[in-house]
């Protein structure tokens, strides 16, 4: 009894950072970030018992949660992440000031030295996290020096700090399931529609604008085939899944590994359905074979990451691709039955009126291609510390944060603010995202009451609103907004973000 409640009293708890939305169809994902640490935890380390998750997106967090915590883990991208994972390293303190804070994930990443010489920040991991997060653990309940632990930044009380060296990558078929388990499934409605799941890790490619160059070092690392497999058939006989987003930046790189994946689905004989990412051009290479496969296997989107109408643009960004790739491919996928969901960016440094103006042209293109083409959005663009378009932003003017307080308020929404576009632009930019999104949301419902009459009556409700955004397009119309505001102001409120 008494090495029971030792334990206890010797909790290691994980953090999602963030706070309860409450809006009508506000999606909550799983915190894979934490769930994999903690399964790492269980499964090599000796901890099984006191490893604790607490996702701050879903439920509340406070004082109380910490009084037994002898190391938490923070994981934070940047933005509201940070922000609430410094009120909630707050908590810690005053819960327990001798618990050890240990920051990662992107944004500590990326900003190693800034984010340790914060007073709530103990030691940060950088990169990879699994074994970097258990040996500070090991060295904590062990009564060692945390310096000098491979893929660490340790600050010193001088105010100087040691980064020790970067960490190799893990083989992901030594990765234990996540800890699923660790989590309340009933906290995360609809789960079973959109359950998150990791089968690669890293990108090989370039984009300009991507945290993944730096993050994972342009890597790509993948789970075996069998492995996938048997871990989708268990979640999807534990769990009830039938939809699975997938959450690789990009999942079709091996397409000997795809085709096997697909080729063990229909063995199963499990019936689910899958929405995975792929680029434009990678899937202008897939047999039609494959196509047909992946419908077969449960496929039913495909995101894919356009940017932009300017060749210009996509050579400025170095995205690798070409529009002929983006109607050609979108076309490919669409023809199949699978939807194609497109995003653009706009308002990159060097970006023209004229440049976003090839954009505005492509998307109707698009949406005449198929009518199961979807564009999902022009997003603005945000620089995200550590890219080489973060690097040009500065040179034009962007002011960024100088400390770990500064880039909690950093606030990656929908309203383009960098200091290179004029007023103009920014209307213009704002105005198309709005009018694109709608379409997106009017896709949406068909996909969701697609079979019942409600289809129909959606589309006919629409189609006014339709021909207007049509006619503005292709006309380059973004003036008298009033009504899209209303619009955009109504779908925040209705599902938390827009």
């Amino acid at each position: 009894m008494e090495k029971m409640n030792r334990r206890i009293r010797e909790e290691i708890i994980l953090v999602a950072p963030g706070v309860p939305r409450r809006q009508i169809g506000a999606v909550q994902h799983l915190p894979l970030a934490i769930l994999c640490l903690a399964a790492w935890l269980r499964e090599r380390g000796s901890y099984e018992g006191q490893v604790k998750v607490l996702d701050g997106n879903v439920r509340n967090i406070s004082e109380p949660d910490f009084t037994n915590a002898i190391v938490v883990g923070i994981s934070a991208m940047t933005g509201y992440q940070v922000k609430h994972g410094l009120r909630i390293a707050s908590m810690v303190r005053r819960a327990n000031p001798d618990t050890l804070i240990v920051w990662g994930g992107i944004h500590p990443s990326l900003l190693p030295e800034q984010t340790a010489g914060h007073p709530l920040v103990d030691v940060v991991v950088i990169g990879e996290g699994e074994q970097t997060f258990m040996e500070v653990v090991d060295a904590v309940f062990r009564g060692r020096d945390i310096a000098g632990i491979p893929g660490t930044y340790v600050p010193s009380p001088n105010g100087d700090g040691a980064q020790a060296a970067r960490r190799d990558f893990l083989e992901l078929d030594d990765m234990p399931l996540p800890a699923y388990d660790l989590v309340n499934m009933s906290d995360y409605a609809g789960i079973e529609h959109q359950f998150d799941y990791q089968s690669s890790r890293g990108c090989p490619f370039k984009c300009g604008f991507c945290y993944n160059t730096v993050f994972c070092g342009r890597r790509w690392r993948k789970k075996s085939p069998q492995k996938v497999i048997e871990e989708l058939i268990y979640l999807h006989e534990k769990y009830k899944v039938t939809v699975f987003g997938l959450v690789d930046d990009e999942f079709f790189i091996d397409l000997e590994r795809t085709e096997a994946i697909f080729d063990g689905i229909l063995a199963s004989g499990s019936r689910f359905h899958i929405v995975a990412s792929c680029r434009l051009d990678t899937v202008r290479r897939f047999p039609a074979a494959l196509i047909d496969k992946m419908k077969q296997a449960g496929v039913m989107q495909m995101f894919f990451g356009a940017e932009s109408g300017s060749p210009k643009i996509l050579g400025m960004i170095q995205k690798g691709i070409s529009t002929e790739d983006m109607i050609e491919g979108s076309k490919m996928v669409a023809e199949a039955g699978i939807r194609p969901i497109l995003s653009f960016m706009s308002g990159f440094p060097g970006e023209t009126s004229e440049d976003f103006d090839r954009t505005i042209d492509i998307i109707p293109q698009l949406w005449a291609a198929h009518p199961l083409i979807t564009v999902n959005g022009i997003f603005p663009f945000n620089p995200y510390p550590g890219t080489v378009l973060y690097q040009r932003s500065l040179e034009l003017g962007l002011k960024a944060p100088q400390s770990l307080d500064q880039w909690g308020e950093w606030n990656f929404q929908y309203e383009p603010d960098n200091p290179w576009l004029s007023q103009a632009m920014k209307q213009k930019m704002k105005i198309a995202f709005y009018m694109v999104r709608f379409m997106y949301y009017l896709a949406r419902l068909e996909d969701r009451y697609r079979g019942s009459p409600m289809t129909g009556f959606i589309k006919i409700l629409a189609i006014p609103v339709s021909c207007i955004v049509k006619i503005r397009m292709a006309k380059h119309r973004f003036g008298m907004a009033l009504g899209w505001r209303v619009f955009a102001l109504m779908a925040r409120k209705t599902f938390g973000y827009l």
